[in-house]
């Protein structure tokens, strides 16, 4: 139920941010916009405001503005007819504005979100050297450790007056009966904990109890500005890497080939539960940040029905000269659409068959 419902919010967010970015981007050129909705299909709530109606529908897997003169529309009689009015009438550079907003949003989303895991966890940073120390990963909760006053993230800095130990010294100081005195690293404080340690042996007597999880932990966190800018120039030099994955995905899944290059709501659901069990804030935001940076990527693929496939026919009109027929644009973002979702139910298919198979 929580894995469901922080994949709803990141979805959520997502989406938010990517059409209020188109939303805005519209009225600065001049545009009104009739209708902003969170959601595909029926309806679930609306509200007038600002001259557009906002709504919220039933299906949470996008989302969308309706700008006047974006698509043909029906005259009097029924006939469809060019726009020769809103969208239509923008230049190109206008259009195009409009279109890459919301790519343009979810990538800004992705290197704030990036940034603010590797704050958070300096191991999620995406450049540079993470220098490691010995620490404790994790704390049971009622165990002579926390007892003694031991936190999750604590580096260890002696133990019985050895400076830096290995993980097996550590473990030996546990085991032996007498005085044990920790210097311990937290944050900027440097903390000593005294104590004359009895081990507790474990129900078969196999081995003391200490109730930590011994590992490398990072001993530098970076600041959010170093952070952002790292994220950012990671983005940008895989950008090209993500490309060229999301078209072998495409050709693989429509060969029948199982492709491990994208994942669908099966897999994202599944990635976003792991890292909520296993590592927390950190590994949650970091999964948001790279969905963010595949939805722009995405988005910006020129197929129709995204938001590329429309900043392309949008330039083939400028090259032309004059717009597509009444209903023949229209009918190659629905045929992309189409694509897609068959594109999406494959995708989820291949995920369910592998975990049947499990």
């Amino acid at each position: 139920m929580l894995t469901a419902l922080i994949v709803l919010l990141i979805i959520t967010v997502s989406v938010l941010v990517h059409e209020l970015a188109h939303y805005f981007n519209a009225r600065r050129v001049g545009l009104s916009v009739r209708a902003f909705s969170i959601g595909f299909g029926p309806i679930l709530w609306r509200k007038q405001w600002q001259g557009t109606e906002w709504r919220i529908s039933a299906i949470p897997l996008g989302g969308y503005v309706d700008l006047p003169g974006l698509a043909a529309e029906p005259d009097a009689y029924g006939n469809l007819q060019t726009p020769t009015h809103g969208f239509a009438t923008k230049t190109l550079p206008q259009k195009l504005w409009v279109l890459v907003g919301g790519v343009i949003a979810n990538f800004i989303l992705a290197v704030i979100l990036l940034a603010a895991a590797a704050t958070l966890n300096p191991a999620f940073r995406t450049a540079g050297e993470v220098p490691l120390a010995i620490g404790f990963a994790a704390v049971v909760r009622g165990s002579p450790a926390e007892a003694l006053g031991v936190r999750p993230g604590d580096l260890v800095l002696s133990v019985n007056g050895i400076a830096a130990p290995t993980p097996e010294m550590l473990v030996g100081a546990f085991r032996q009966d007498g005085p044990l005195v920790l210097v311990l690293q937290r944050g900027d404080q440097q903390v000593t904990l005294e104590t004359h340690w009895a081990p507790t042996l474990n129900p078969d007597g196999s081995r003391p109890i200490f109730g930590v999880s011994i590992g490398m932990i990072p001993s530098e966190r970076v600041g959010f500005g170093q952070a952002a800018l790292e994220s950012l120039s990671f983005m940008v030099r895989v950008v090209p890497e993500a490309v060229s994955g999301f078209v072998r995905a495409f050709g693989q899944t429509f060969i029948g080939q199982r492709t491990e290059e994208v994942a669908g709501p099966v897999g994202i659901v599944s990635a976003v539960g792991q890292a909520a069990r296993a590592v927390g804030v950190a590994q949650i935001l970091f999964l948001a940040g790279i969905i963010n940076f595949s939805l722009a990527i995405f988005n910006l693929l020129p197929i129709p029905g995204l938001d590329g496939g429309r900043m392309l026919l949008a330039m083939v009109v400028a090259i032309r000269g004059k717009p597509f027929k009444p209903g023949q644009e229209e009918f190659i973002h629905f045929m992309g659409f189409v694509v897609l979702m068959a594109f999406i139910v494959l995708v989820t298919f291949g995920e369910v068959s592998e975990l049947l198979r499990q």
